[in-house]
């Protein structure tokens, strides 16, 4: 495998893990900040947090790679 290809694929990699890694953390804290607010709704900040995690992590790709 060349240098230049090995270098692709672990920038790909390393995006992949962020984007993971932020919707990872928004969901968690959806959850919990729903869960402790009100017990029986934690799906609604879940899902909540996840869009917000996917839209951070979509931002942060954006700006490392324009």
């Amino acid at each position: 495998m060349k240098i230049d290809n090995l270098n692709q694929a672990l920038k790909a990699a390393s995006a992949g893990i962020e984007m993971a890694i932020s919707i990872l953390i928004g969901s968690v804290l959806g959850y919990s900040v729903t869960n402790l607010l009100d017990e029986g709704s934690g799906y609604i900040g879940l899902t909540i947090g996840a869009i917000l995690g996917l839209i951070s992590g979509t931002y942060s790709l954006y700006r490392r790679y324009r």
